[in-house]
């Protein structure tokens, strides 16, 4: 009889155990979709590549402002172009890169590191990312982020936990994140950090890797919280849509009010929480850049990695190339 109730007690706690596994995959199926590629261009300079979430279904992104500003002059991109997720990633940029638009810099906050791009005439039905509350969100939590680390793959997800909240880093006013020990590296600047329902926590920002001594970091990066960007693209006219739950939906939270219809997944969003103090000194600004092809790996993995890693110069050589030779089209049919 003991052996029984033992063995019924190890069945019990393995089952829970494989309950509350966070589900990577589905997870990534959800969401990947919905992170977009950035490539910026800077006048003299080299062209950087970043990551971002679409927040609503008309073309509306949120991603880090040192992706498509200068971090050294401050001053914009040039121009800045967004790359949809293929079907399947191959590592084939002309195959893997057919689904690109040209969007505008709406707006961006250098200090809270936080951007808005608007793609205009938005073609692609994608579901957008809803925001997590932050009274949802502890430490200990388990994220993953999706992006494009330098070296990586494109669309490359890792996992990891909250692993701290800090509030006005480096004394930049409003400017809380969380810290997290999920691997990201540049290439992964402005794109989302989720939570087992695919809700963005946090907008990924900076990263630690060298300390005191030149002794090297590891496991120390950083999120911009959500309600800090849930809060600051309402008050840009952007708003993003925060989940709600079936409750939620039928009663209101105390002080928020219903965000725009349409603009949200298939969750009721709402309106922003609570006012963040105004900001006063410069933040620092992180680095964005890129990476090759990825397959997704067995289920069971919870860090997909990619085939073969890409090299950045390959791919910004090649989407120029790509450009130049539609702008050569583009002319001979107009001397037709």
């Amino acid at each position: 009889m003991k052996r029984l109730i033992h063995s019924l007690v190890i069945l019990l706690l393995g089952s829970v155990a494989f309950a509350e596994e966070f589900p990577a995959v589905q997870v990534y199926e959800k969401t990947a979709k919905s992170v977009v590629l950035i490539k910026s261009r800077f006048e003299g300079k080299q062209s950087l590549v970043g990551a971002g979430s679409l927040i609503t279904r008309k073309g509306v992104i949120l991603t880090s402002a040192h992706v498509v500003v200068d971090k050294e002059d401050g001053k914009p991109a040039a121009a800045v172009q967004v790359f949809i997720k293929p079907d399947r990633v191959t590592g084939d940029y002309r195959r893997d890169f057919t689904r690109r638009y040209t969007a505008e810099i709406a707006a961006y906050d250098s200090d809270l590191d936080l951007a808005v791009l608007k793609i205009q005439d938005f073609q692609d039905d994608i579901e957008p990312i809803l925001l997590a509350r932050a009274d949802e969100i502890r430490i200990g939590d388990e994220v993953v982020a999706i992006g494009h680390p330098e070296q990586g793959g494109f669309w490359t997800l890792t996992y990891g936990r909250i692993s701290s909240v800090l509030e006005n880093q480096s004394n930049v006013a409003g400017r809380d994140v969380y810290q997290t020990d999920t691997n990201v590296n540049r290439g992964n600047s402005g794109g989302p950090l989720l939570d087992r329902r695919g809700h963005l926590v946090g907008v990924t920002a900076n990263i630690a890797r060298v300390g005191a001594g030149n002794l090297p970091i590891t496991g120390v990066n950083f999120a911009v919280k959500s309600v800090v960007a849930g809060q600051w693209t309402e008050k840009s006219g952007y708003p993003a849509a925060y989940w709600r739950s079936p409750e939620q939906a039928v009663a209101p939270m105390e002080g928020q009010e219903k965000a725009q219809p349409g603009e949200g997944g298939a969750e009721e969003p709402t309106a922003a929480p609570p006012v963040l103090p105004k900001k006063t000194d410069s933040a620092p600004t992180m680095q964005a850049q890129s990476p090759k092809s990825q397959d997704r790996a067995p289920k069971e993995d919870k860090i997909l990695t990619p085939k073969r890693p890409y090299r950045l110069d390959e791919f910004l050589a090649e989407v120029e190339r790509d450009m130049s030779d539609m702008m050569k089209e583009m002319r001979e049919d107009i001397r037709r």
